[in-house]
This record gives structure tokens, sequence and C-alpha cells, in this order.
């Protein structure tokens, strides 16, 4: 009976023993870096969800956690951690290990012997780095920090062409006796190679245009950053469907590096249609053809067509690359536009020639168009002929022109015509605007703009309607029809103003990473007078981030109406 008896208690014994558990970590005393790093080398966290575990194997594993844990610690400069453990049964089958850990003090930097071979400490580029990298004695000693010095130092020289370094010394000291380290660290980054010869790959474009989108000379320092620039820059000729540029083999009889880049041209043609909707102009659709080579001059030719609940049009550029192909363009255009608004219509025949360049960070255009226009102003016929030259500038600020958190447009332009030089009347025009956008907080966004107009003429009423001013729609007033804002005659109908006033501000606040919502108040006006009223607009909208841009809906009162309507406006491009 005895013997029975001792049996059925060893196989109580054993069955709990070896029944599965499960345990709960916890760690305290150290920061959450720290502690991260100590999970991952406990063996305990890492297998207590397997089935395996049980009670017995659970002890074991308790057993040695205090030595995984003071090499955990010893990447980040602790050699002298203070660990205690508990392990505590809750409820059948469940337990707790609980560490506690004093790490204890760090491992000083005793002496940190750093050199550098004589071309690379000259490089000036290096001097921020070391700044950044460089350890002092006291400092407390990392190995991640450590490895992160060297591989730097290794990407710093391969991304200035210093092609034969190495280290010539690299190790560390750990006295524990004396509770330091000693970091012996030497680096002979040996000559610093420089650009060669650029061989361009293609048959389809002149050598000497291809060569004026290189960002580097030949004999200019190496650097890989001036790689990158000459791929994003023959990427974005449009000219190619895929672009590889690589360094070559080195030159060492000269030290020259040459580069290697393989074009592979688009096709000789390009299709695009497109539908959509606007408040402004009602529902629309477009087709366009574009010859993005049309000779080895790299001139192209682009024509699109549009038409729309409001008006029709269709421009053709030819564009020919000149100065810094990569910003600076020659353009021939010509195009018919007719555009049917609440307050006039009107057919715009151009023919013009403008040149598009890069003046530091301003876009400058140069422009001198002759266009032919067909109008009626509040029921009045006209038609005019004027040859204008004119010029502006554009500036903007930020690093996400589609979506900004924080950005900055800025625009100015101006033009005129003479009856002495092909024209009907005199006038000069100048108009410009801004717009700004804030961050305000992580979800909110403060949006700002403005826009003001001026015409200096004797002779307003021989103006046609696309260079009289208008407010309203969408990016102008919101609460009032698209150009339904402006001086009116003697029975009420909008003729369009000398001076143009438009101001807003606006609060957006996202929901998720694709919807927001906003409030807005609009105010502006076209008129004769400065000391005319403003009209105002203000009212909500919803925000969302669609694959092509943001889309705007808002619903908008005409505050200073009488009435006070309410309008839908519908909107979508980019922030900038």
């Amino acid at each position: 009976m005895k013997r029975w008896f001792l049996a059925l208690l060893g196989c109580f014994y054993a069955n709990t023993l070896f029944a599965q558990v499960s345990v709960n970590v916890e760690i305290r005393g150290i920061s959450s870096m720290l502690e991260d790093n100590v999970r991952l080398y406990l063996s305990i966290e890492q297998q207590k969800s397997q089935s395996q575990m049980n009670e017995n194997r659970m002890r074991f594993l308790h057993k040695k956690a205090p030595k995984e844990i003071a090499n955990a610690l010893q990447p980040f400069g602790y050699y002298r951690p203070v660990i205690t453990k508990k392990l505590t049964p809750l409820t059948t089958g469940q337990w707790q290990a609980l560490y506690t850990v004093d790490p204890g003090p760090p491992l000083p930097v005793s002496e940190f012997d750093f050199v550098l071979s004589e071309e690379i400490s000259k490089d000036s580029d290096l001097q921020a780095l070391i700044k950044d990298i460089i350890l002092h004695q006291g400092d407390r000693f990392d190995h991640l920090k450590y490895e992160n010095i060297k591989n730097r130092l290794a990407t710093f020289a391969s991304e200035r062409g210093y092609f034969k370094a190495r280290f010539t010394e690299h190790r560390v000291e750990i006295d524990l006796d004396a509770y330091e380290a000693r970091i012996y660290l030497h680096y002979d980054a040996g000559p610093r190679y420089h650009f060669g010869d650029v061989l361009m790959v293609q048959d389809v474009l002149d050598t000497e245009l291809l060569h004026r989108y290189t960002p580097f000379e030949k004999g200019e320092p190496y650097t890989l950053n001036q790689l990158i620039d000459l791929q994003q820059a023959l990427n974005d000729s449009d000219y190619f469907r895929n672009v590889e540029v690589s360094p070559g083999q080195p030159i060492e009889t000269s030290k020259e590096i040459p580069v290697d880049v393989k074009l592979t041209p688009r096709k000789p043609h390009r299709y695009g249609i497109g539908i959509g909707y606007g408040s402004d102009t009602g529902a629309r659709a477009k087709v366009s053809w574009e010859m993005p080579r049309i000779n080895k001059k790299g001139h192209r030719i682009k024509t699109e067509a549009k038409v729309a609940e409001n008006g029709y049009s269709v421009r053709s550029d030819y564009r020919v690359p000149v100065l810094n192909p990569r910003t600076d363009q020659l353009v021939y255009s010509a195009a018919v536009v007719n555009e049917e608004t609440d307050t006039s219509e009107s057919t715009v025949r151009t023919i013009g020639v403008s040149l598009n360049r890069n003046r530091g960070q301003w876009r400058e255009t140069a422009a001198l168009n002759y266009q032919n226009e067909k109008f009626i102003i509040a029921d009045v016929p006209g038609e005019s002929d004027l040859l204008m030259p004119g010029i502006s500038w554009s500036r903007t600020w930020g690093n996400n022109f589609i979506y900004a958190v924080d950005g900055l447009r800025f625009d100015i332009a101006m033009r005129g015509a003479s009856e002495k030089l092909l024209s009907d009347t005199d006038f000069f025009q100048l108009s410009g605007g801004i717009k700004s956008i804030s961050s305000l907080g992580y979800r909110n966004r403060i949006i700002a703009r403005g826009r003001l107009g001026s015409i200096w003429t004797d002779e307003f009423e021989q103006l046609p309607s696309s260079v009289r001013f208008f407010a309203g729609g969408a990016q102008s007033v919101r609460g009032y029809a698209y150009q339904s804002l402006g001086p009116v005659d003697e029975n009420g109908k909008v003729i369009g103003g000398r001076y143009l006033m438009i101001g807003s501000i606006e609060f957006e606040h996202s929901l998720n990473d694709k919807w927001g919502a906003a409030i807005f108040y609009d105010a502006g006006n076209a008129f004769d007078n400065l000391d005319d009223k403003l009209e105002r607009g203000a009212g909500f909208g919803l925000r969302w981030k669609s694959p092509i841009g943001p889309v705007r809906v808002d619903i908008a009162n005409a505050v200073s109406r009488d009435d006070r309507p309410w309008r839908l406006h519908i909107n979508i491009g980019p922030d900038l």
C-alpha cells in the first residue's frame, strides 16, 4: 500500500512539474531602451509563450536570467549591474518573474586615440561629422556608438571618393579592474578620386545637350550626391523611360572615376485622357498628345484639348531646352480658350513665345503674347487685339508641395499693351498673391492666402474680360459663384473692375491619415474704388488626401448678402 501511495504521489508531482505554465516577465529599474535590449537577451522572455514552457524549464530559465541581463547591458557600457530576481506563483499555471536592475556606473572612456590620414583630415565636410561622432575622456563607452563611428567614417569615405580607405587599427580595451575603456581608431583613407569622363550610352539626343544636365565637370572631386543629382536630372528630363548612373572602375594612374550612364528612351508618342469636376467649371474632360522628343536637340511638343460645362480650350506648346536644360525652356505656344461665366463670355485666340527659367530660387517667365478676344460683358459685345509683353516671378518654400505641413508660395506678375504696338488700347496690369500654410500642433494647419491686383488705363471699357478683374469662386471668395463679384453697370450686371483684393483664413484639422475637416472665412472683391466694400463668405468643408492631390469640398455662406445663400465649392489640386 505504501508503494502505491508513493507512486501516485510521484506521478502527481511529475505531472505538476511538467504541466504547461504561463509566465509574465516584469523588469524594473532601467530605461525603456535598456529594457528592450534586455528582453531580447532574456530566454524566459523569448520562450514564455512556447508550448514546452513548464515549471521545471521556467525555473531553469529564471536561474540564468541575471547573467543574460548583465550581458544585455554591456553594449551600452554598464559592466557592474546589481540584479535581483523573484519568481512568484499567481494562480494555477500563472507565474510572475520580477527582475529589479540597478545598471551601476557606466564604463567611462579614458582614452580615444583617433588618427586620420592627411588628405581626408583636410576635407572640410569631415569636420562637421567629427564633431558629431568624436568621443571624449569621461564619456560613457557605448559599443553601438563605437560601431556607428566606424560605419559613418566608412560611408563618408565611400561617398566622397576615398576608394582605398581602410582602418589600420580599430580595437577597444576594456579594463574592468580600472573600470575604463581605451579606444584605438586609426583610419587611412588614401587619396581622393576625381570625376573622369561621363559616357552616355544612348543614340537619341545630342551628347552636348545631355552633358548640360551633368552637375559636375571632369576633374572635380568625386561625391555620390553628384551622381544622384545627375540621375535625378536625367529622370526629370522626361526623355527617358529608364536611367542608370553608376561609377566605373577607378583609374589608378590619374585617380579618376569614369561615370557610366545607360539611357532607355521613352516611346515617341504619349497620350492622356482625364475627367473631373469642379464647382467653378462643372464637369470637365481633357485629352492630350505629346511627343517628348522630336529631334536630337531635345525639342518636344504637347497639344491638349479640354471641354467643360463653362467652355473649352485647345492649346499647343513647342518647347526648346535652352541655357540650363533642367530648368530653362523657350516655349512657342498657340491657344484658343472659350469661357462662359455668369457675368461674361469670351473667346481668346493667342500666339506667343515665353522664356521660362530659374533665377536662384525664383522661377521667372518672360513672355510676349498676341491675342484676339471676342467678348460679351453685361450683354455688350466687344473685340480686342492686344500685343502683351509680360513677366512674372514665383517662389515656393516647403518640402511637400502636394500636401504641405509648413510652406509658403509667393508670385507676382505684370503685363501691358500699347496702341503704338499693334494693340487697341493702352494698359498696365500688376498682380500678386501669397499663400501660407503653418502647422498648429500635430493634426492642425492654419492656411492663409491673399491676392492683390491693379490696372492702370484711361480706356477701361475697351479692355476684354480676360484682362479685367473678377472675384468669387472656389479659389477666390467662397459663397459666391465663379467670377460673379465686381463693379456693376446701370442694370446691375457685373462688368469687372480695375482693382482686386482677396483674403482668406482657414483652420484645418486632420481626422486621420486620409480625411480632414476645415472651417474658413473669406473676404474680397473686384472694384473700381479702393473704398468699396469687401464681400464676405464663411463656411466649413471636408478634405480628402486623394492619390492625385487634396480634394476640397466646401459649403460656404455668402455672409454679406441679405439672403445669405449657401453654395457648394469643389476644388482639386496641390496645396502650393
